[in-house]
């Protein structure tokens, strides 16, 4: 694993930051909207 190209990477890290913004970002919606009601 020590010659992996940067593409690898990308594509390594990029879907597991996607997954973790949106679901941070659902938790947040999920916050304001009980405190709304």
């Amino acid at each position: 694993m020590e010659g992996l190209p940067l593409t690898t990477w990308f594509w390594l890290v990029i879907p597991m930051s996607l997954t973790v913004v949106l679901s941070f970002i659902s938790l947040m919606l999920e916050r304001r909207k009980s405190r709304g009601n």
